[in-house]
């Protein structure tokens, strides 16, 4: 799906951190598996999920929390920044 161009982990729990980057694509998430915090660099995402939809375009950054149930919806390719807990 995505592409790491730099990438860093360590640790237990463990601690990724990268660079990423993807074509369009939608994905729907029952469960979340890690906390994620990302900072867009290229293009957007809009995350929904009950009573919850938002936009996400470059410079913006924001957390997805472990356990999120909803829609990641990125329409162009987007180019992230990331760090993931767990």
């Amino acid at each position: 799906m995505g592409l790491d161009h730099a990438y860093f982990s360590r640790g237990e729990p463990p601690v990724k951190s990268g660079i990423w980057r993807c074509e369009p694509y939608t994905e729907r998430y029952e469960s979340y598996p890690a906390d994620e915090f990302m900072v867009v660099l290229e293009g957007e995402v809009t995350l929904e999920a009950e009573g919850f939809c938002e936009t996400y375009t470059q410079g913006d950054s924001f957390l997805v929390p472990k356990g999120f149930r909803g829609t990641w919806r990125q329409p162009v390719p987007m180019l992230k920044f990331y760090v993931i807990v767990g």
